[in-house]
């Protein structure tokens, strides 16, 4: 199993900002808080994508094309489900 284009578009945006002052500020961390989603959650999320595709975590910042994404999952089940699949280490 892989993680959809718009997974990644969404983890990648949301890493991005987690360098800024208040990222919560930003929409990726809107969404998040919207959601009620740890941050942990996402963090293993991206440390999983790098495991499953041979990359390095810091190459997620490169993957979107748009600073204001949307919410991937259709329900928290979804969420859950999907990132459960994807990587052991990945709670949410």
């Amino acid at each position: 199993m892989t993680f959809t284009k718009k997974e990644l578009e969404y983890l990648s945006v949301w890493a991005c900002e987690e360098k800024a002052n208040d990222p919560y500020s930003l929409p990726a961390h809107q969404l998040q808080a919207d959601h009620k989603v740890a941050g942990v959650t996402f963090i293993r999320a991206i440390k999983a994508w790098a495991r499953l595709e041979g990359r390095k975590d810091e190459e997620i910042f490169q993957l979107h094309e748009n600073a204001r994404p949307s919410w991937p999952w259709s329900s928290e089940e979804e969420m859950a489900n999907r990132l459960s699949n994807l990587g052991a280490e990945v709670r949410v």
